[in-house]
């Protein structure tokens, strides 16, 4: 990695015209206005700080760090997204990015498509090579990574752009959102550059940036959205409960929290402190106590920057909405009745936050609070305050409106300013109850709900799990109401379970049969022996080491990379189901972005890429006696009879699969394997 970045300063004084200020080898170059601005470059050794001091008084639009790397031999290409929900993974350095550049714009005007990303704000470029992200990212050379980041998000987000013609990666951190009076010292960028394994260079730029986790226990259980949505009532989550409480009590849990988290439908987006006296007659208090009573954490869904046009808070509130240059009220989406930004800058407004955090925690009881779109906070900068700024002071706000030990699950978050403010966060879009969505769909954006890109991410942001926080992936389906196959099923639970810190269904637990829980059960062992590894450590040591030098060869593969990685499945299975291991979980490079070449894929394979070639090791996707095609379609799985029965010879032994490598099964009827309907 180039470690002699070349700096750029963009700025303008009122009423006049930008001006930008070149900075090479930490010299100015351009002229007098680099004396009129006064740039000073300190390097302090893996950190570079870029302070100004400004003459007289002006703007600060941007300032930029350009680092050559050598992007045109490298592994993949790791760009953080945005949101929670943006997709984030590496991809080949070649690839071009998703984006909404196929939609209509009257398509996302009216579904607003573009406020939870950062379509308003960076740069949408289709072309190959020119990728971006928000905040950090990385490079690798097989195990080696470049890391590259700001340190400093809280001061104003941070947009990267990759430039493969010129082997370039730039990063543009936003200026303040204030004129800087004259003498006025500013550090306008803090770049980190750190080379090292994956997890030891993430942990290294995580501590240049002065966070630290905060200490949590990883939890398990139920949230009611993806079985009932918006539509539950009180008599709902009682039975609900009965078959979570049942369940999950029934299990070792050391050092692991239950939890039972009731989701959106008990109020009006915006109303929390209103809820539905109709569906919850004795108030969300009695919920919590039932809950508390049964032996699980009592946990809600929250999303206290936005309001629906249909709530109380819309209609007798408008001085509280969020205003953009036009004075028009922000929309954060269509969800609900229509979504709307509050102004968390508005006094009444942060005391109303305030109020329903404390209602929901200090009078009812709820122990957890999951909290929803809170990119809403920092849609347009205003009051003096970038989106970094204002990102960070509403994220504040929460944790001061609330009683210390409570549990923050943040959703819809901008990551890198959720970095050692919460105990969990999501890392991914929302599942969905098929595999990737309609067709149509799958050009609304980078932030919607595919069950495929959710699962990518969990596996793609895994080197954040124990470092910044516990890693949320969404929720794992065992039912069979869910569109997807046992092979989804499967990889889904078994990155859950293998690389988060959050292990949430959605399914009705008192229903699962045999076969259900004993699939359940092994998962949840997994689950508990990891948790381990998830204790907070001291400082400076790092947080869940990850197994970096095993990936998938192909993303879609559900198939052991080698026979070394079979597991156990039952003797009595007519669609054998593998169960997906440690090796396979770890993040794959996206390679069907990558444009045709005719000598290469748009990957050059690392020591840490199973090749596909042909062999007297590789087992062969034949028909045959000793094969058996498991499903048709991308997600086929090819499983060696022969090596099937040895492992459930070794089984009936007790010789199992190496602990902690998989999950294993048990040996009950098979689930019900549906056709696979999308990708």
């Amino acid at each position: 990695m180039d470690l002699n970045p070349k700096f750029q300063i963009a700025w303008r004084v009122p009423d006049g015209g930008r001006r930008v200020t070149y900075v090479s080898d930490q010299v100015p170059t351009f002229g007098a206005d680099c004396r009129d601005l006064d740039v000073t470059v300190e390097r302090d050794g893996d950190v570079w700080h870029v302070w100004v001091d400004p003459e007289y008084d002006l703007t600060v639009e941007f300032a930029t760090a350009t680092v050559s790397l050598d992007l045109q031999h490298a592994d993949a290409l790791f760009l953080n997204g945005y949101n929670s929900w943006t997709d984030s993974w590496e991809r080949s350095p070649r690839a071009n990015m998703h984006g909404l550049w196929g939609t209509p714009r009257s398509v996302v005007d009216h579904w607003v498509l573009d406020a939870s990303g950062d379509y308003r704000f960076a740069r949408q470029d289709p072309r190959f090579g020119h990728q971006h992200g928000v905040g950090y990212g990385y490079l690798r050379f097989g195990q080696a990574v470049s890391l590259f980041g700001d340190c400093k998000p809280d001061t104003g987000l941070t947009v990267i752009y990759e430039d493969l013609s010129e082997n370039t990666i730039t990063l543009e951190k936003e200026g303040p959102d204030r004129i800087l009076a004259a003498g006025e010292r500013v550090e306008v960028l803090t770049l980190a550059l750190v080379e090292g394994t994956l997890q030891g260079a993430f942990s290294r730029y995580v501590e240049l940036m002065g966070v630290k986790r905060r200490p949590a226990y990883p939890i398990v259980g139920f949230t009611s959205w993806y079985r009932h949505y918006g539509d539950i009532d009180a008599a709902t989550l009682r039975r609900d409960l009965v078959g979570v409480s049942d369940i999950l009590l029934a299990q070792p849990l050391e050092g692991v929290l239950p939890v039972f988290q009731v989701d959106d439908g008990y109020a009006k987006v915006g109303d929390w402190t209103r809820p539905d006296l109709e569906r919850f007659p004795a108030g969300m208090g009695a919920v919590a106590d039932d809950i508390r009573s049964a032996g699980l954490v009592p946990g809600l869904w929250m999303a206290p920057f936005v309001c629906e046009k249909d709530s109380h808070t819309f209609v007798e509130h408008q001085d509280w909405l969020l205003r953009d240059t036009q004075g028009h009220p922000v929309m954060s989406g269509s969800h609900w009745s229509g979504g709307y930004a509050l102004d968390t800058q508005n006094p009444e407004a942060r005391d109303y936050v305030r109020t329903s955090l404390g209602t929901a925690t200090r009078t009812w009881g709820f122990e957890l609070l999951k909290l929803d779109f809170l990119y809403a906070a920092a849609m347009v900068p205003h009051a003096g305050l970038n989106r970094g700024e204002l990102m960070a002071d509403a994220l504040d706000l929460l944790r001061e409106s609330v009683p210390d030990k409570t549990l923050f699950d943040f959703c819809g978050v901008p990551v890198v300013s959720a970095f050692g403010r919460c105990e969990y966060c999501r890392v991914g879009c929302d599942v969905g109850l098929d595999w990737n969505d309609t067709l149509h769909m799958r050009i609304t954006g980078r932030e919607r709900v595919s069950t495929k890109n959710s699962l990518h991410n969990t596996k793609g942001r895994a080197h954040l799990n124990g470092v910044t926080f516990l890693n949320d992936p969404d929720v794992f389906f065992l039912r069979r109401d869910v569109k997807i196959t046992d092979s989804q099923r499967t990889r889904l639970l078994s990155a859950d379970s293998l690389l988060g810190g959050v292990l949430f269904t959605s399914d009705d637990m008192g229903a699962w049969d045999s076969r259900q829980m004993g699939i359940f059960h092994n998962a949840l062992d997994t689950f508990v022996r990891r948790s381990r590894e998830l204790v907070p450590r001291e400082e400076g040591s790092g947080g869940l080491e990850t197994n970096d030098d095993s990936r998938d060869e192909e993303e879609e593969s559900d198939g052991p990379s080698s026979a070394l990685d079979a597991e156990v499945v039952t003797s009595d299975m007519t669609q054998p189901m593998p169960i997906v291991g440690m090796t396979q979980l770890m993040p794959a490079v996206d390679k069907t972005d990558a444009p045709p070449a005719s000598d290469e894929t748009g990957v050059v394979p690392g020591p840490d890429m199973t090749q596909a070639m042909e062999g007297p090791d590789m087992t062969q996707a034949m028909e045959g006696p000793d094969m058996t095609q498991a499903m048709e379609g991308p997600d086929m799985t090819i499983v060696d009879r022969p090596l099937l029965a040895a492992i459930e010879a070794a089984e009936r032994e007790g010789n199992s699969p190496k602990e902690g490598d998989a999950l294993r099964e048990s040996d009950d009827t098979s689930l019900e394997t549906e056709g696979n309907t999308h990708e």
